[in-house]
């Protein structure tokens, strides 16, 4: 219900539908208490669990396909003055995003690769490199095995 909610709302956005997306914005968070704003793209299949809950998204995000985002997750990122550049975070297709992360950025854009995981709690303030796993605070990344990598690495059978 709260993806059905927030497509309604950023199909309006697109559209230039005045008032509709602030009030959908309101009533998502009065339900879920989740800050999830019409201006921030969100991929098909993406899930965000737990109803939602505790998810703040920054509303000039983007979010892949297929990603996964538990609850008490944070992707914020700006400065106290607005005369900075603009922050853009972009996330990569089949993201997991485990429970109490923090992706900020603070200026420029923030890029979390495709098949990356970010660990629960772990803090990302820089880029994640695609398949890798990114863990403490602050995240550092440390490469994630894939089955073809691992497969083409195995010794022929001999006999």
């Amino acid at each position: 219900m709260l993806l059905r909610l927030h497509s309604i709302a950023r199909w309006c956005y697109l559209h230039k539908i005045p008032f509709v997306p602030r009030v959908i914005k309101g009533l998502i968070f009065l339900l879920f208490s989740c800050i999830l704003p019409p201006e921030c793209s969100i991929g098909s299949g993406t899930r965000l669990w737990h109803h939602g809950w505790c998810i703040g998204i920054l509303p000039s995000a983007e979010i892949g396909r297929d990603c996964n985002i538990y609850n008490q997750v944070e992707i914020a990122g700006g400065d106290d003055d607005q005369t900075g550049p603009p922050v853009r975070i972009i996330i990569g297709d089949r993201v997991n995003i485990c429970t109490g992360a923090k992706v900020l950025c603070k200026s420029g854009t923030l890029t979390i690769g495709e098949g990356s995981t970010v660990a629960a709690n772990a803090v990302v303030l820089s880029d994640v490199p695609p398949y890798s796993l990114a863990v403490g605070v602050p995240a550092r990344c440390i490469p994630k095995k894939r089955r073809d990598v691992i497969r083409s690495k195995q010794p022929a059978s001999v006999g």
